[in-house]
């Protein structure tokens, strides 16, 4: 058996949980968005539009938290990852708060939104810039809400093509449709020439 097949059945050994947690990974000096779709403490499985080649060093980050871990497969958009050190599920899972108690990624949102209808310069987060670099702060929140958006537009259209949700949930539908509009008008705004915040 080769090593990439051990580490492959060793990390299969530990228990997994389905998840869909908005996270990051990061190789070669930039973070990428992704969405973990499985864990255990050993490793995840993660779903993304830009990954890593198998053998890649790389480091998942989930709010505050950073976990170095190598890639032991790619195929299309999903990657598997095993962690250099094991992780506690729970942890991962549950959302960090700020000082006000509010979690992490809401404050972030918070303080966006907050800029967007004052029409002043975007909030940076220090974590963000040390990564990325200001100048690029703009791009990456753009990719990300625009990543965001295909992704509400391809899940509801999978549910709207199911007649008993659409039946039993036509109104949660709409909502998510309205949610998708939405994202797909910030990302148009903030790629737009001369947005505030643009990059």
């Amino acid at each position: 058996m080769s090593l990439a097949a051990e580490t492959i059945s060793e990390a299969r050994n530990h228990a997994r949980t389905n998840t869909m947690l908005a996270a990051s990974i990061e190789w070669s000096g930039e973070r990428h968005p992704v969405f973990v779709r499985n864990l255990s403490t050993s490793g995840a499985m993660v779903d993304g539009r830009l990954l890593p080649l198998p053998g890649e060093s790389v480091v998942l980050h989930r709010d505050e938290q950073r976990i170095p871990a190598t890639v032991i497969w790619a195929t299309g958009n999903r990657c598997g990852l095993s962690f250099a050190v094991q992780v506690r599920v729970e942890q991962l899972i549950k959302r960090q708060k700020s000082a006000t108690g509010t979690p992490v990624h809401q404050a972030r949102v918070d303080a966006i939104q907050s800029a967007l209808r004052a029409k002043s310069a975007l909030p940076t987060f220090q974590e963000t810039e040390a990564v990325v670099g200001a100048a690029a702060v703009g791009k990456r929140l753009v990719d990300e809400i625009g990543f965001a958006q295909r992704l509400v537009e391809r899940v509801g259209e999978d549910l709207a093509n199911d007649s008993y949700v659409l039946t039993r949930y036509a109104v949660v539908l709409q909502q998510l449709d309205e949610a998708e509009q939405l994202l797909r008008k910030l990302t148009r705004e903030l790629s737009a020439e001369g947005a505030t915040g643009r990059c």
